[in-house]
């Protein structure tokens, strides 16, 4: 159980640190693109203005959320200018401000922006715009290069402080995870120890009430007193042991296991259920695939299925009916419940599964045979101490499945 908790302490704690850490980076780096980009454009929109000339420049509106713009800003840039006349032939090539480009290839993104018609975006890593003056175009070209290039530092370099710090705060959660969960182990384990003791001490008076009792039936008769006092006998000696399993599954302590024939397991348990059910009309169907093998404790998977049928039995009303198959599913093999409900009681099945949860919020147990809502939390804990799960979904609008899977 330390385990358990300290590995999902740390995933959950990990998992928080982690969705932080992503949000940040992307959040710097989202506004670090968004200045780069409005910078670029608030440079080739001088550039524009200024029909590429230096001397034209305006320089008195500050970009927002960047560095304002100064000729020496300008001049360090890098950009280059096609002019074109009315017939779209290329006219002029300006690559002062620029080495890496040369006449043929300046023509060629010119020729190929004219074709496509646009007044302005991106291309081969040049931003462009197109302006018209007079009969003739202006294509400007702004390199964009550094900007990719100053993008691709910041993000590598939040990238790698967020890596950073993930790690050291991994560490430091790891270190101090013993601490934290301290103080839920102690009140855990209190708890176990307090079912432990009070199902070992219950156990002597019940077995003598259940004896008392039965003298008294033998002595005096029976009547109804003796068979109210055998029932709630019958159901606290339920409930003590599925506690006690319960105590024990979460103290993680392995059970001894073996190579059993689950078949016959099931087949012994049938005669009694298939008489009750019969008493109360209720159909029982069985299929049980033979010589099912499985390494596991055969106490427990007798009490898994236990449990689930008297669980059917319990709450199928008169009338109804009761599927009861156990088969192989490939390398997988499988137990399914099936009986009659009332679904609206509790709409959502997962919830049956809580420890002492009734869907009867009163409480009332109107049945004799109703039960303290400690039986399939039981079930669903052997399950998943064999590696298993045990799960619940409404097949039917009148019925529900049980299904454990191994």
């Amino acid at each position: 159980m330390t385990k358990t908790l300290k590995r999902r302490f740390i995933i959950f704690t990990m998992t928080a640190v982690t969705c932080l850490l992503v949000f940040i980076v992307l959040a710097i780096n989202s506004l670090n693109w968004m200045m780069l980009e409005r910078q670029s454009d608030m440079m080739l929109e001088t550039l524009v203005d200024a029909d590429g000339s230096f001397q034209q420049m305006d320089f008195n509106r500050p970009p927002p959320f960047s560095r304002p713009l100064d000729m020496d800003r300008m001049r360090a840039s890098r950009f280059f200018i096609v002019r074109s006349d009315q017939s779209g032939n290329i006219v002029d090539v300006n690559i002062d401000q620029i080495s890496a480009i040369d006449h043929e290839t300046a023509k060629s993104y010119a020729l190929e922006v004219l074709k496509a018609d646009d007044t302005s975006g991106r291309m081969h890593g040049y931003k462009f715009a197109v302006k018209q003056l007079g009969p003739n175009k202006l294509t400007f070209f702004m390199d964009t290069s550094e900007q990719s290039e100053n993008f691709r530092m910041v993000l590598f370099a939040s990238t790698a402080i967020a890596v950073l710090c993930w790690v050291i705060l991994l560490l430091i959660v790891i270190l101090l995870s013993g601490k934290v969960i301290r103080p839920v182990l102690v009140g855990m384990e209190k708890q176990k120890q307090f079912i432990t003791n009070a199902g070992h001490e219950m156990k002597t008076p019940l077995a003598i009430i259940q004896s008392n009792n039965d003298t008294m039936a033998l002595i005096h008769g029976e009547n109804k007193y003796n068979v109210h006092i055998r029932n709630q006998t019958k159901r606290l000696n339920v409930l003590m042991s599925n506690l006690l399993t319960l105590a024990k599954l979460d103290e993680e302590i392995p059970l001894p296991t073996e190579m059993v024939n689950i078949s016959e397991i099931a087949n012994e348990l049938l005669p009694v259920y298939e008489d009750d059910a019969q008493t109360q009309n209720i159909h029982f169907a069985v299929q049980i695939e033979p010589d099912i093998m499985i390494q596991t404790n055969k106490d427990s998977f007798r009490q898994l299925l236990t449990i689930l049928l008297d669980n059917a039995l319990k709450y199928t009303p008169q009338g109804g009916y009761i599927r009861l198959s156990l088969a192989r599913d490939g390398r997988h093999f499988q137990i399914i419940t099936e009986n009659n409900c009332d679904p609206s009681l509790e709409p959502n099945p997962e919830r049956l599964f809580e420890r002492f949860y009734h869907g009867d919020a009163a409480r009332t147990q109107q049945k004799e045979s109703s039960g303290y809502g400690i039986g399939l939390s039981a079930a669903r804990a052997i399950c998943e101490n064999f590696g298993g799960k045990l799960t619940a979904e409404y097949f039917s609008d009148d019925s529900i499945r049980f299904t454990a899977r191994f």
